[in-house]
């Protein structure tokens, strides 16, 4: 995949998207770190500045990964981040996530909406097809916000991942571009 455009913005009722920058790694890093995001991530070491950067360097700046900063509207507040990752161009397929850093943004239909505009992106800018997104189960936010943004489970997987000392289960998700 081609790396995204630094001048390209998404903009939506409540917020917009732009690309993810350099100036944003002291911001991400919070963010990532904070435990209300660490709890729901598969990944949960902590981020160091030095990791955000060779993220960016490695991923984001070559391609591999599109990942966008959630910004208000009103006010150009940054609320977090939304992205698209592991491409198989080959099928038309990637991977979304998606999280909130500010405690403030939930609630709101912020993350849903972010959801629905990285998929509007990934389906009528990039010609995907079909995107997938994983799901502790546990986290009936984050499964209530991908199922308000069109998504449906596809598969549970039963303790499916062992973190933190015990074994959790996983929902698989999926989006499908409704023009065919």
């Amino acid at each position: 995949m081609e790396p995204m455009r630094k001048d390209l913005l998404i903009r939506g009722e409540q917020i917009y998207l732009r690309p993810i920058t350099a100036d944003d790694t002291e911001l991400a890093v919070r963010w990532r770190n904070k435990p209300t995001v660490v709890e729901n991530f598969i990944y949960r070491k902590p981020l160091s500045r030095a990791d955000h950067e060779k993220w960016l360097a490695e991923k984001v700046f070559r391609g591999l990964v599109h990942q966008f900063v959630i910004c208000t509207n009103e006010d150009d507040l940054p609320l977090g981040s939304v992205y698209l990752q592991n491409f198989e161009e080959g099928h038309k397929r990637a991977e979304s996530g998606v999280y909130l850093g500010e405690d403030h943004a939930y609630g709101k239909g912020i993350g849903t909406e972010a959801v629905k505009l990285m998929a509007e992106y990934a389906c009528g800018t990039l010609g995907l097809h079909k995107l997938s997104a994983r799901v502790l189960a546990y986290n009936k936010a984050s499964r209530r916000l991908h199922e308000k943004a069109g998504y449906v489970q596809e598969a549970y997987l039963k303790d499916e991942l062992f973190l933190d000392g015990r074994y959790e289960d996983l929902i698989l998700f999926g989006f499908i571009d409704p023009r065919g």
